[in-house]
């Protein structure tokens, strides 16, 4: 990433926040669907909110995450 290049230190610390906040925003998404929006868009914005929670669980749970949070 650019962050990544520019600061030339892994930025795996920041990654919880990110799925922090990429779950909310599909969140939001799903608040403010309209009623008549299609039931597709609906099950995939549900989808995708769920594999960000799987992946912020394995994250959280993994020894990189540790180890990179103590720099």
């Amino acid at each position: 990433t650019i962050q990544m290049s520019a600061t030339k230190h892994s930025m795996l610390s920041s990654t919880q926040a990110i799925f922090c906040g990429l779950q909310e925003s599909l969140k939001d998404c799903l608040i403010n669907l309209p009623n008549n929006a299609p039931l597709h868009l609906k099950e995939s914005l549900i989808k995708a909110h769920q594999k960000l929670s799987d992946y912020y669980t394995k994250f959280d749970e993994s020894p990189y995450y540790v180890w990179s949070s103590r720099n």
